[in-house]
């Protein structure tokens, strides 16, 4: 059994700063047992786990909460794979598949970050290409007119970088360029949030054929983060 803190947003910022690239393997495969421990137990199992509380008696609250914790693992362990180094995000489709089948029948404010992790690790599976686009597509939109959970720029940035490749293999050049120069305009608004290593290993690939892989030599982010610099040091 994983520690208790194995499920926290801090344990997943030191899977990401701090970890190697061996003890990350060892995080998912241990992720990965609990979450078979939890699906696959019995009652009395899942009791000692501690996934089940002293109040959960009948089969509906069993049910509820197990499928609850789970969701919890899987998307946990969704982000531990985009987060590996290398990333490995395409090995987490099933689990974002059954953390998006869990928000859909629990109802309540979208959260389009599930929708915009399982196109990133569909989009290059031959045969759902079209369905990540959709995917792209639909997630976005609802960020711009729906009322949906915010999304972190980080994750953003990532998954409009994605879209912009898959839409350029597609030759729909004309739609990678406005979302490439999204991510641009959003860097040129916020120079300073990122550093530039962080920010080249967001947005760019190698095999990209935009701006985005030499993003940190686009003029209009050269002279963003040279007058931030120089705004900065005239404070000081």
């Amino acid at each position: 059994m994983p520690p208790k803190h194995f499920l926290t947003s801090n344990f997943r910022v030191a899977f990401e700063e701090y970890f190697n690239a061996e003890q990350q393997k060892s995080a998912i495969e241990t992720l990965r047992g609990h979450i078979a421990e939890v699906r696959d137990g019995s009652e009395d199992q899942r009791r000692e786990l501690g996934v089940l509380k002293t109040q959960d008696t009948t089969p509906e609250q069993i049910q509820q909460r197990v499928a609850a914790y789970l969701d919890k693992c899987y998307w946990q362990l969704s982000q531990f794979y985009r987060y590996s180094v290398p990333c490995r995000i395409a090995e987490a489709e099933p689990y974002l598949r059954e953390v998006i089948r869990y928000a859909q029948a629990k109802g309540g404010k979208r959260d389009v970050a599930p929708a915009l992790y399982l196109a990133v690790s569909i989009q290059q599976v031959p045969g759902k290409e079209e369905e990540a686009l959709t995917l792209f597509s639909a997630a976005f939109t609802d960020l711009e007119t729906n009322d949906v959970l915010a999304l972190g720029p980080r994750s953003e940035l990532w998954a409009r970088a994605h879209w912009s490749r898959l839409l350029r293999r597609f030759e729909r050049i004309q739609e990678a360029q406005v979302q490439e120069q999204t991510i641009v305009d959003w860097i040129v608004e916020h120079p300073m949030v990122l550093p530039p290593p962080k920010l080249k290993a967001l947005v760019s690939d190698e095999a990209d054929s935009g701006v985005l892989n030499n993003i940190l030599e686009h003029p209009e982010v050269l002279a963003a983060i040279a007058a931030a610099k120089e705004k900065r040091a005239g404070r000081t």
